[in-house]
C-alpha cells in the first residue's frame, strides 16, 4: 500500500473496494487494524495532538475522508483519486458484519443517539451480534470502557466521539482492547441513526457532501471558513518539503 503525506499526515493511496478486498484476510491474522480518517480538519489540526500524529503512523489504514485530501493529493502530484468517507466504511463494514455474523462494540454520541442506533442496526442488520453499547457522555472511566470491551471480544469497535476526542482516545486505549478492527467514525452514529440527515445525493455525487453538512448545522460553520486555510497550508507545507 502506497503512502503519501499531506501537511505532514500519513494518508493511503487507498479505496473503499480495496479496503473490503483485504479486509477477510485481515481479520484472518493475528494482529489489529485501525481506520483512521484523515480529512483537512484532522490534518490541519492533528499536530496540536502528538498522540494523534503518532496514532496516524501506527494505524494500519488511514483513509482519504474528504474531497480536499484528493484535491490536494493531485496538487502535490500524488495517486490519491477517490475518497473513502468514513460513513462509507461503516456501513460496508457493517455490511460485512451482518453477512458474516460477526459481533461489533458501539461508543459515543448522546445517549439518544446511541439507542436509535441500536434500533437501526437489530433491524437493518439483524445478524450482527451487538456486544455493547456505551455513549459518549458516560461516567465510566477509560479502563472501565476497555474492560468492557474485553468482556465480549468484539470483531469491530466504531467510536463516535468527533475530532480530536475520538483520536486521543483510540491513541491511548486501542492496544488495551482485544478487539480486531477499530474505526473513528465522527457522526457516523447520528447520520446512521436517523439523527441527522445525510446529504441528498446531489451533494454526495458531487463531492460536496461538507458543503451540505457544514451549512445544515451552524456548529459545523467554521469548517467552511478552514478550507482556504487547509489549502494555503497544504500547498505551502508541499512546497518546503517536496525537495526533502
Amino acid at each position: 500500500m502506497v503512502t503519501e503525506y499531506i501537511l505532514g499526515l500519513p494518508v493511503d493511496v487507498i479505496t473503499l473496494d480495496s479496503i473490503m478486498e483485504e479486509l477477510p484476510e485481515r481479520l484472518a491474522q493475528d494482529e489489529k487494524t485501525i481506520y483512521m480518517s484523515i480529512n483537512p480538519q484532522i490534518a490541519l489540526h492533528a499536530h496540536n495532538y502528538p498522540k494523534i500524529v503518532q496514532l496516524a503512523e501506527e494505524a494500519s489504514h488511514r483513509i482519504p475522508d474528504g474531497i480536499g485530501i484528493v484535491k490536494a493529493s493531485q496538487r502535490q502530484g500524488g495517486n490519491i483519486t477517490e475518497r473513502v468517507t468514513g460513513i462509507d466504511l461503516m456501513l460496508s463494514l457493517l455490511d460485512y458484519a451482518n453477512e458474516q455474523q460477526e459481533s461489533i462494540f458501539l461508543y459515543g454520541a448522546k445517549p439518544e443517539v446511541s439507542e436509535k442506533l441500536v434500533e437501526v442496526i437489530t433491524t437493518d442488520y439483524p445478524n450482527i451480534h451487538l456486544a455493547g453499547v456505551i455513549d459518549g457522555y458516560t461516567d465510566m472511566s477509560d479502563a472501565q470502557i476497555c474492560d468492557k470491551i474485553n468482556e465480549v471480544k468484539p470483531t469491530f469497535v466504531f467510536v463516535a466521539l468527533g475530532f480530536p476526542r475520538q483520536e486521543q482516545w483510540l491513541a491511548a486505549n486501542y492496544k488495551k482492547c482485544d478487539a480486531k478492527v477499530f474505526q473513528d467514525v465522527g457522526g457516523s452514529f447520528d447520520v446512521i441513526s436517523g439523527s441527522v440527515k445525510r446529504a441528498p445525493d446531489f451533494f454526495v455525487k458531487t463531492n460536496l457532501e461538507w458543503l451540505y453538512r457544514s451549512c445544515s448545522d451552524p456548529k459545523r460553520l467554521y469548517r467552511i471558513a478552514e478550507i482556504p486555510k487547509f489549502v494555503y497550508q497544504a500547498n505551502k507545507w508541499f512546497k518546503s518539503n517536496k525537495n526533502v
